[in-house]
């Protein structure tokens, strides 16, 4: 779940995926999360989902929250091509009800992945070559 943790973080990113009933279906997440850990080793990552498969966001916030006080912020990193009922609503509804659980931790939503020009570029250029 916690892939690197320094006492004196007071920063977590969670990269929160969908899910899906296929486990291989994590795989692709679980190497991002390596490579975020290898490259950032000075950084918090968590991994996460919003349904199908565990842990859910919730779960890795408590995580996060009961075992290491000292994380005031959690960014949170939708793996996402576009955002939809699930960014716009079901995520927006965990957030609320996050930020009245943990009122001493400031909660930060980043755009899904897919509206970041890096990616999109990265897209055309698998698809057009």
């Amino acid at each position: 779940m916690v892939k690197k943790y320094n006492s004196q973080t007071v920063l977590a990113n969670v990269l929160l995926a969908h899910g899906s009933r296929d486990k291989s279906w994590k795989k692709p997440f679980e190497e991002l999360l390596e490579k975020c850990v290898n490259r950032s080793p000075e950084k918090t990552f968590c991994l996460c989902y919003l349904e199908l498969c565990d842990p859910k966001l919730e779960e890795v916030v408590k995580y996060l929250a009961d075992d290491f006080p000292k994380i005031s912020t959690i960014k949170i990193h939708p793996l996402f091509l576009s955002a939809g009922i699930h960014v716009n609503k079901d995520i927006q509804e965990i957030l609320s009800n996050l930020r009245k659980s943990y009122p001493n931790i400031k909660f930060y939503l980043n755009d899904v992945i897919g509206k970041n020009t890096i990616v999109t570029n990265a897209i055309y250029k698998v698809i057009s070559s």
